[in-house]
């Protein structure tokens, strides 16, 4: 007889959809802390502190036009925000 290991993720239930769903209320296909959904463990860079010039982007628009964020920002500030999503 062997027993079954402790779910280590409680949070984490089984959706009507069959799909899961977290504590925050995202619905997904996979289980949270699995597949593309893993949290990141250790030390995880954040990106540019406040202040520190961003990395070169450039990236196409929604409109298919190219944009290039220290090209087309010139001299004004610019905030980037990425965020991450259960699923697209």
């Amino acid at each position: 007889m062997t027993s079954a290991l402790p779910d280590p993720s409680p949070f984490a239930t089984k959706h009507a959809s069959g799909m899961w769903e977290d504590k925050f209320g995202a619905i997904g296909p996979f289980k949270p802390g699995e597949g593309p959904r893993q949290d990141p463990l250790g030390d995880f860079p954040t990106g540019p502190a406040i202040g520190e010039r961003l990395p070169d982007i450039v990236t196409p628009t929604h409109t298919g036009d190219t944009l290039d964020v220290h090209d087309d920002r010139g001299k004004r500030a610019a905030v980037i925000v990425f965020y991450r999503s259960a699923v697209w």
